[in-house]
């Protein structure tokens, strides 16, 4: 078993149910893996040995084996891929910034939503990955400090609704990885229905929603594998807003001559004041195309990304330019793949 497929509670039950010990171990043996990110049983010293014993013969610690470890030489950020126990490799990438240090994790093998524009979905979707395999990517980056988590790696995190929530409600608390939900955000590209589900889960973190077009013609081409639309797709969004008290991002990678016109950005502000006139309740990233090999897609110039965002800022919305990290590593926004 995966100890970090277990919560605190889980843990206590198994640990007083088949070894008949006192509930206070389970905390004893987060603090050796998530405090102090021990990652060898025989290293817990305040423990009995006969008790670590037990804990070896029934429990993993990493399950995952590192297959390659990439660090770029423009601004330091580092690829892992890893590969799991059935032999696939999943990438995560950490970015340390002056300000905090980002590691950005994947939730499925493979994507099903198959995005034009992303290098993650020309992989063939294979499964989930549970709760254990989500958490250990982030105790594997050679044991750095983390401040945030950007659930934006392959896959799309709200088609792993169970394991993402289990994962998060294990990040947060204060006993294991002790993270602030608002250090935490989940990037999809809209399935409804888990939107709402997770507005009511009262977990409170950061929602960024992969919009990439303004109408959902030029929509679909870029997301082909998605039935929503945009319009069912904000309505959920400002209502999870709404109900954790957050900002709602919107993603919006920017690809020359096809969603970046001047009627695409009215389009866009039309869009999205028409659910809310609240313009504070919106961030908007503007994410200049990435480059993911053969593809017939090309990035903006900077003077015409540096327009949009001022035409955007002059209707009101916050918008920021996302720099692209990791990018002679292929380590960048929709770079991800293998």
């Amino acid at each position: 078993m995966h100890i970090f497929d277990f919560t605190k509670d889980e843990l206590e039950d198994f640990i007083t149910t088949k070894y008949q010990e006192k509930k206070f171990r389970a905390k004893q043996i987060f603090d050796w893996v998530y405090k102090k990110k021990v990652d060898n049983f025989d290293k817990f010293k305040n423990l009995p040995k006969s008790f670590i014993d037990k804990l070896k013969n029934d429990f993993e610690i990493h399950v995952f084996k590192l297959v390659s470890k990439q660090i770029s030489k423009s601004d330091a950020t580092t690829k892992y891929n890893f590969e799991t126990k059935d032999g696939f490799l999943i990438p995560t990438v950490y970015i340390p910034k002056l300000e905090r240090n980002v590691v950005c994790v994947s939730t499925q093998v493979g994507c099903p939503i198959g995005c034009k524009f992303c290098n993650s979905g020309k992989v063939k979707f294979v499964r989930n990955l549970t709760c254990g395999e989500i958490v250990e990517q982030i105790l594997r980056i050679d044991k750095e400090k983390i401040n945030s988590i950007l659930y934006m790696g392959m896959g799309e995190p709200l088609l792993n609704y169970d394991n993402l929530v289990k994962s998060i409600k294990i990040l947060t608390n204060e006993n294991m990885f002790g993270l602030g939900r608002r250090r935490i955000t989940i990037s999809t590209v809209g399935i409804v229905p888990n939107i709402y589900k997770l507005a009511e889960e009262k977990l409170n973190v950061k929602l960024a929603i992969s919009l990439h077009g303004a109408n959902n013609k030029v929509r679909k081409e870029l997301i082909p594998n998605l039935n929503y639309s945009i319009d069912d797709i904000l309505q959920a969004a400002i209502y999870y807003a709404k109900k954790t008290d957050t900002i709602l991002t919107i993603e919006y990678v920017l690809i020359d001559k096809k969603n970046d016109s001047v009627s695409d950005m009215e389009e866009l502000v039309e869009v999205l004041l028409k659910h809310s006139i609240n313009k504070k309740i919106y961030k908007v990233n503007l994410i200049p195309y990435n480059p993911i090999g053969i593809c017939n897609y090309n990035t903006p110039e900077d003077k015409k990304v540096i327009n949009i965002k001022n035409f955007l800022m002059s209707k009101g919305f916050l918008t920021f330019i996302r720099r692209p990290y990791g990018l002679d590593i292929n380590a960048a926004c929709g770079q991800l793949g293998l």
